[in-house]
């Protein structure tokens, strides 16, 4: 039950390819669950699925509430070790004030760890995308890091299958600038308010994670 709650704490922040999708696209609600590493025991993993709403400030952007957020990943034991597997992360845009018919999505930044210890409830990696006519497909922030902690306890929603709700927050990330935005990337760092340091951001989420065994 701790790794259960800990995965579901760091899924929340709440943002690569499958981010491109919108959150609603998986008709079935497990239909990310990865595959497992070659030698694991199915009946030592599980897979679990992360809905997740918040609302986030960075640089000049304040209280923006992003969009439905879904993170799927898998954990188990291998060879006598905690293990996990990353599915997916998906989530759909939201405008950006300051950025004329722009939106942001956030992606999965290649780094995650959903286990929980004594300083946080888990960590991610993410990317913040951007979309408009006038900016390159890959343009994105670089990595951000965030560090999850809870926002009180954990509640059990169903038994059946089991599903828990929590809320997280992280006011320690920073957010790098602007990387692959083309000519217009130092307007979009300065309407935005990037590079933003570490104390100047906050990350708020509430988070319902669901977990099927395989």
């Amino acid at each position: 039950m701790k790794i259960a709650l800990a995965a579901a704490a760091v899924a929340a922040l709440a943002l690569t390819v499958a981010a491109a999708i919108p959150a609603h696209a998986a008709e079935n609600t497990f239909a990310d669950c990865p595959a497992l590493p070659a030698g694991a025991d199915p009946g030592q993993w599980r897979c679990e699925v992360l809905d997740s709403t918040a609302t986030m400030s960075f640089g000049d952007v304040r209280d923006l509430p992003l969009g439905p957020m879904r993170l799927t990943f898998a954990e188990g034991q291998l060879n006598g070790r905690y293990a996990q597997v990353f599915g997916a992360l998906r989530s759909e845009p939201v405008a950006v004030p300051g950025l004329p018919h722009a939106t942001v999505r956030f992606g999965y930044g290649g780094h995650s760890d959903f286990l929980s210890n004594d300083q946080r409830k888990g960590e991610i990696d993410l990317v913040a995308e951007f979309d408009a006519p006038y900016l390159p497909r890959d343009c994105a922030t670089g990595v951000i890091h965030s560090v999850l902690q809870a926002d009180g306890p954990t509640e059990v929603v169903s038994t059946d299958p089991l599903t828990l709700r929590f809320a997280t927050h992280d006011d320690t990330l920073a957010v790098p600038g602007t990387r692959n935005c083309g000519p217009l990337g130092r307007v979009v760092d300065h309407r935005l308010g990037l590079p933003a340091a570490s104390g100047t951001n906050s990350y708020t989420q509430t988070t319902t994670v669901r977990l099927r065994d395989y």
